[in-house]
């Protein structure tokens, strides 16, 4: 496998700490309009990288990649997968899945569909966000955030009061797979010793 022609920026400096805990996970973007913003707003766990690398070992290198569901994100999304399986992003990074965007409401045509199975070969998980219309009038600050051992929100909750149901379904499955990556670290230093 080769690295793609282009490739994303290292930021360098630690992810800021903007609630009271540090962020455990970077979204990155996989291109511009991935929606980098609005999964750091939703998720209290996660910082916004926008297209860079996480570089700094001072703060989290556990990664989603970030693409909207539409051609030219998911060849944005191979990418950037591509370029850590090469070994071209910082050391360190751990990319833990991929979250992909609807990038429009109603149905994914199928060349989308059919392309997406190259992410998904890329990554072990792939996790979906539908279109929610309400974002096209709220601020990032207006938006609730889900923090884990949230309960599950009303299914027509307001953007403001809760998270969308598969936003919550996704935080938790990140969480998850967070966990079970920390453990997985530390089952094999245990057994390096």
């Amino acid at each position: 496998m080769s690295p793609p022609d282009r490739v994303a920026s290292i930021r360098t400096e630690p992810l800021p700490t903007t609630r009271a805990h540090p962020p455990v996970v970077a979204i990155v973007g996989a291109h511009g309009g991935a929606g980098t913003s609005t999964l750091a707003r939703w998720w209290a766990p996660a910082a916004d990288c926008g297209q860079a690398w996480p570089g700094s070992v001072q703060t989290t290198q556990r990664v989603v990649v970030a693409a909207r569901l539409c051609l030219p994100g998911l060849v944005a999304c191979a990418d950037r997968l591509r370029e850590w399986h090469v070994g071209t992003a910082p050391d360190g990074v751990e990319i833990v899945g991929v979250v992909l965007s609807a990038a429009r409401p109603g149905r994914v045509p199928a060349s989308v569909r059919r392309y997406r199975a190259v992410v998904e070969d890329l990554v072990e998980h792939v996790w979906d966000i539908g279109w929610h219309d309400e974002l096209i009038e709220r601020e990032l600050a207006e938006l609730a955030e889900f923090t884990p051992f949230d309960p599950v929100p009303r299914r027509r909750a307001r953007l403001t009061q809760a998270v969308p149901l598969d936003v919550h379904h996704v935080g938790s499955e990140l969480i998850d797979a967070l966990a079970r990556a920390a453990k997985n670290l530390i089952d094999q230093q245990d057994s390096e010793r």
